[in-house]
């Protein structure tokens, strides 16, 4: 009888855990799918790629908390898109790079991670050429 009672605070504890996993879990589903229509909208309008990043930062910090090392990776990675659709490149660059180069040192690296990083470049230099062209022709 006493034995149980001992164990009896761990698993109430065991079982506050993996709920909270499970509404962390949930809760990041739903950032996803906002953060996303809001991405989707920030390729038109600079407020709604606002959105988007803050709604990333929000990820991230919960991924940090469900401890997903691969998960943080992939928030960045979402952060330099709305970096890149505010026109702040550099700062984009520095993301995409930090997270590509971190996941090549892995000795088992996220396939998905790193076409991820370079899906995320190739738009990055796509919207720096196309800005630098708009800022050419309004020196015309």
């Amino acid at each position: 009888m006493k034995r149980n009672e001992e164990n009896k605070p761990m698993g109430e504890r065991a079982i506050r855990m993996l709920w909270e996993l499970r509404e962390l879990t949930e809760l990041m589903a739903w950032l996803s799918t906002l953060g996303g229509a809001f991405s989707a909208l920030g390729d038109y309008q600079h407020a709604c790629a606002d959105t988007a990043g803050k709604i990333s930062i929000h990820q991230m910090k919960l991924a940090f908390r469900l401890g997903d090392p691969s998960l943080v990776a992939r928030c960045q990675l979402y952060l330099a898109i709305s970096l890149t659709q505010k026109t702040e490149f550099a700062a984009a660059k520095r993301i995409i790079q930090k997270v590509y180069r971190s996941e090549t040192k892995q000795t088992d690296p996220d396939t998905r991670l790193l076409k991820m990083c370079q899906g995320i470049w190739a738009k990055l230099r796509y919207e720096y050429e196309l800005h630098q062209r708009q800022q050419a022709r309004k020196k015309i």
